[in-house]
C-alpha cells in the first residue's frame, strides 16, 4: 500500500512539473518578430521583475539566446552589429526594459 502511494505521488508531481514547463514559454524574453520556436532557450531565475511577462524577481524566465547572440559573442560584421542592436532595442521596448536590464537578466 505504501509503494502505491509513493508511485501516485510521483506521478502527480511529474504531472505538475510538466504543466509548469508548458506554461513557461509564454514568459520568454525574445525578439518580437520571432515566428518560429527559438532554437536556443535558457531557463533561469529572473534577476529582476519583467512586468510585461508577468515574471517577478526570483521566478523562472526563459530567454531566447539566439535573439541576443551579439551580447554573448563578438559580431563579425557591421551589418550583424546593427541587426543585433535593432533586435536588442525592439526587445527592450516591447518589454519596457533598458538594455542594461536585458544584460542583467542574461548574466545573473
Amino acid at each position: 500500500m505504501m509503494n502505491y502511494r509513493i508511485v501516485v505521488f510521483c506521478c502527480l508531481l511529474l504531472l505538475g512539473l510538466t504543466a509548469n514547463a508548458y506554461a513557461l514559454p509564454s514568459k520568454c524574453l525574445q525578439a518580437p518578430e520571432r515566428q518560429n520556436v527559438c532554437p536556443h532557450l535558457i531557463y533561469k531565475k529572473a534577476a529582476l521583475t519583467v512586468a510585461s511577462l508577468d515574471v517577478k524577481m526570483g521566478e523562472v524566465i526563459c530567454i531566447c539566446l539566439s535573439d541576443l547572440n551579439a551580447l554573448r559573442n563578438a559580431v563579425t560584421s557591421k551589418v550583424e552589429r546593427i541587426d543585433q542592436q535593432v533586435t536588442l532595442q525592439r526587445i527592450a521596448e516591447k518589454h519596457q526594459l533598458s538594455e542594461q536590464d536585458i544584460f542583467t537578466l542574461i548574466r545573473h
